[in-house]
């Protein structure tokens, strides 16, 4: 019997192997096309997460509006900006809406270091209260998260403020919407707001019904230079002068703001986009306005609104401003609506 070798068998037989690799004009097709993918991918992730940071800023509204709901059950009536009591004379500056909010929120710790009778600046309560962050108060669409006024660069800001109301020519009548005051560094303030000066509201001042009327709006532009610690309030240009003497000291609002014609959604963002930078058309005119209310947003077309009923509406930065002026308004009885 012939016996062969497994060894020499098995290489006698073995054939050279071909190995054949990518060429580079497949290489570079290759890469083209992960990189065409990429780009058309990328677009898809961005919206993605723009659609959950949208998401999330609903749902800070909608905690906002249930604070609300919940400090009128207990106290039957809504938080102010400023004031506890109708007719005490200001002492430089009060704490606002928000920072009253703190409770209902959950935001125990940041509470118990708030002093209603101490400057919103006092060092050792309301300062130290400004440097907690308040994700509730914050879209995640904005990157601007700290005030930007001197002194404050620690402390936290608010993308959320308070609706105060309309100001200025009613859209279907001649006569003008009513005001608190007329005297201010920067606008005026009006008195038809559930959220206001000085005054305790209560849901039954939104004669327009409370689906008509928003309680809070967005104000969260990367670009704005009136973003303030999120505690302050309303406070006067000179100290001692009561909010219920129009006459006697010029006033600003920081957790509360009216609004008014021409300051319509994303006006600041859309005169920046046109290169328009000038005080009386550009960027310069909507920042820092402390008492006229800039709505907008970094969400693509528009921005979140808190209703008086608890629900959150999304508003085309095409809405126009009689719709806006008549939203803002809790009791004027206007013929415009979300539904116009």
């Amino acid at each position: 019997m012939q016996r062969f070798s497994s060894r020499s068998s098995r290489f006698d037989s073995a054939q050279p192997i071909n190995r054949q690799g990518f060429t580079l004009v497949e290489l570079l097709v290759v890469i083209a096309i992960i990189g065409i993918l990429i780009g058309l991918l990328l677009p898809a992730v961005q919206a993605a997460r723009e659609a959950a940071r949208r998401m999330q800023c609903t749902n800070n509204m909608k905690q906002l509006a249930l604070a609300a709901h919940n400090y009128h059950d207990i106290n039957n009536n809504l938080p102010n900006d400023g004031y506890f009591i109708v007719g005490k004379t200001n002492k430089q500056h009060w704490l606002g809406v928000l920072a009253k909010s703190c409770p209902y929120l959950e935001q125990t710790a940041a509470y118990e270091l708030l002093d209603w009778n101490r400057n919103y600046n006092d060092a050792n309560t309301n300062a130290k209260a400004a440097e907690h962050r308040v994700d509730a108060f914050l879209c995640p669409s904005c990157s601007t998260v700290n005030s930007v006024g001197g002194g404050e660069t620690t402390w936290f800001t608010a993308h959320y403020y308070g609706n105060g109301g309309a100001i200025g020519a009613r859209p279907d009548s001649t006569t003008n919407y009513g005001q608190i005051t007329t005297r201010s560094t920067s606008g005026e303030i009006s008195d038809n707001g559930l959220l206001t000066v000085g005054y305790h509201r209560n849901f039954a001042f939104a004669a327009d019904g409370t689906s008509n009327t928003v309680l809070y709006y967005e104000s969260s532009w990367n670009d704005y230079q009136g973003f303030r610690g999120w505690p302050r309030g309303a406070y006067v240009v000179n100290a001692g002068s009561d909010y219920q003497s129009p006459n006697n000291g010029y006033w600003n609002t920081c957790s509360v703001k009216s609004f008014k014609t021409a300051f319509y959604i994303n006006a600041g963002i859309q005169a920046k986009s046109r290169g328009d930078s000038s005080t009386t058309s550009g960027t310069g005119r909507f920042s820092p306005f402390r008492v006229i209310g800039l709505w907008t947003s970094h969400h693509p077309g528009g921005l979140n609104v808190s209703m008086a009923d608890g629900s959150v509406r999304f508003l085309s930065e095409t809405t126009s401003d009689n719709v806006l002026l008549s939203i803002a308004s809790a009791n004027g009885g206007e013929k415009y609506s979300l539904g116009n």
